[in-house]
């Protein structure tokens, strides 16, 4: 996730109109639930089979560079995957501005493709941090598209291969100088984001629930057993919901940044505030914007280790 910026409260007429839109949303993406099964299909397993938090604590192997996604002197940062691994959507720069790009691949084991400008995703200003659901029907990214600084917006497709509909603010998260880089568990009833609220000068990581996929999230909360005294962000949910996996320089006070791990009993419980580093994938370089399988044992995150940002990713 790129620098953080503040910016003034939103008005309550503006979260008015926001909190409709993530209705009509929602309200929409189960309208299309049939249209899901078939992308779900057509792309791999995405049902609701348990899925164990077991390989918390193992140790990934050597990481390796994700190769081919966009030019050498290109960033890339921000990746996230569809459930079966043949999509990946991330953020790069484009004339100064961050656009969504996305490559494609037949199986898991191939190579990525050339990537592509999403175009009904990305405009003039910076659009960041996308994040697909599993069925790969509903995408959640960052953007500062209405000016004051970087908000949550919202987005589905009918299908696997047809464009994403008009991006829609997520406005019933409470007021904020700033949301970014956000997750959703599998379920999509559990949305996790990094925000800058009230007297924060850093930002933290925080939650919001829904009783059902068609209903507008509720207000955000803090997840106060991650919290620490510097910037925490780009949580990354697996496991169901049940394991975390999030960037924090807390351990360089304000320096790089650095990716933990945290887990929990299930989805409704809070997570353990005994936090595990990443020691394997941690460098003195910047490790974050961590995207896991949700098996827990494929990670896939940014590193500016080779002197510019780029994907790596690592198994377990």
């Amino acid at each position: 996730m790129k620098a953080l910026r503040g910016a003034p409260f939103l008005c309550a007429l503006a979260c008015l109109a926001a909190c409709d839109a993530e209705r009509i949303l929602a309200i929409s993406r189960n309208a299309t639930a049939d249209a899901g099964d078939a992308g779900g299909d057509a792309g791999g397993d995405t049902g609701g089979a348990d899925v164990s938090p077991g390989d918390a604590g193992q140790t990934f192997g050597t990481p390796t560079m994700v190769p081919g996604l966009r030019s050498d002197t290109d960033d890339v940062e921000d990746p996230s995957l569809t459930f079966e691994e043949t999509e990946i959507y991330f953020a790069s720069p484009t004339g100064g501005q961050n656009d969504i790009w996305v490559s494609r691949r037949t199986l898991a084991s191939d190579p990525w493709g050339p990537s592509t400008l999403v175009a009904e995703l990305s405009g003039p200003q910076n659009d960041q941090d996308p994040e697909v659901s599993v069925d790969g029907l509903v995408m959640y990214f960052s953007s500062d598209r209405a000016g004051g600084g970087l908000r949550l917006y919202a987005s589905i497709r009918r299908t696997r291969d047809t464009p994403w509909q008009t991006p829609t603010p997520v406005g019933t998260l409470g007021a904020s100088t700033l949301d970014a880089a956000p997750s959703l568990d599998r379920s999509q009833l559990y949305l996790a984001f990094a925000s800058q609220r009230g007297t924060a000068t850093a930002s933290h990581l925080f939650s919001a629930t829904r009783p059902d996929a068609s209903a507008a999230w509720q207000s955000a909360s803090e997840i106060t057993a991650l919290s620490s005294a510097w910037q925490d962000s780009d949580p990354a949910l697996f496991s169901d919901g049940r394991s975390l996996l999030f960037a924090s320089n807390r351990l360089t006070q304000g320096g790089t940044a650095d990716l933990f791990e945290a887990t929990r009993a299930d989805a409704t419980s809070p997570f353990a505030s005994s936090l595990a580093p990443v020691s394997e994938l941690n460098t003195a370089s910047a490790e974050e914007d961590p995207w896991v399988s949700q098996d827990g044992r494929h990670i896939v995150f940014v590193s500016d280790r080779s002197g510019r940002k780029r994907i790596y990713e690592a198994r377990r």
